[in-house]
């Protein structure tokens, strides 16, 4: 091989530095459930979007944080109970492994236990094991749909590879939903309020309605969603609002 002068000094002064790059994309997302107290809920809605959303952006590593709620309609029609949080905040983090987040949850902790109308939340890390699939909203940011979804006991390694390579495509047949990523579970988790129960989390941005979502299962053939290795039991799925 012929080496030509200055062939091993590919960085210029306008190429960015990768590992500064890296400091600001997303290594994990956090699934952050809340609540109000009871009775507190508008004193909570006060806080939780302004005090409490200005704090945790502040906190270092934490790259972007939406706020969204439960959507009173349920898509399963009933079949699966919803998560007992009526809030989601989905924050992005930049962080060298999920470990590394833990004085980072523990600041979210401390908010939600110095402020009187704030019931104690469930802090729950996952990363990206797929590529994000469709397109983005064309109003952003949209409407979601989560599915949270588990593994048959014995089929891990099946069930990682579909949900990833084929299920989270097929979930696009349905009109209402523009685009679809699942996120795993990391190995080390402080859940807090709700253990972190769901090895796969499905983010799907939506255009249409939870109606329209509910309707298309009645148009689209059965044998698009076949869930062959998917516990079908201990699952979860809503849609949420941003707030």
């Amino acid at each position: 091989m012929v080496r030509t002068p200055g062939a091993l000094n590919l960085m210029t002064s306008d190429t960015p530095n990768p590992l500064l790059l890296i400091r600001k994309q997303r290594s994990h997302l956090l699934f952050i459930l809340s609540k109000p107290k009871q009775a507190r809920e508008s004193d909570f809605l006060k806080w939780y979007q302004g005090a409490y959303r200005d704090a945790v952006v502040g906190i270092e590593n934490v790259l972007s944080l939406q706020h969204y709620e439960q959507h009173p309609v349920d898509i399963t029609r009933g079949r699966f109970a919803p998560l007992p949080f009526r809030y989601l905040g989905l924050c992005e983090i930049s962080v060298d492994g999920a470990q590394a987040a833990q004085n980072l949850l523990e600041a979210i902790e401390r908010l939600h236990a110095e402020h009187g109308a704030a019931a104690a939340p469930a802090i729950w890390i996952y990363y990206p094991a797929s590529e994000k699939a469709g397109r983005a909203a064309a109003k952003r940011p949209s409407l979601l749909t989560l599915a949270f979804a588990n593994p048959v006991e014995g089929k891990e390694a099946e069930f990682r590879e579909w949900y990833a390579t084929r299920h989270i495509r097929h979930a696009l047949n349905i009109p209402a939903l523009v685009s679809g990523q699942c996120f795993l579970r990391t190995q080390f988790q402080r859940p807090g309020a709700l253990e972190a129960g769901f090895h796969t989390i499905a983010l799907y941005e939506q255009e249409g309605t939870p109606e329209s979502i509910i309707d298309s299962f009645n148009t689209i053939p059965a044998s698009t969603f076949e869930f062959p290795s998917m516990d079908t039991v201990h699952f979860a799925e809503s849609v949420y609002r941003p707030l």
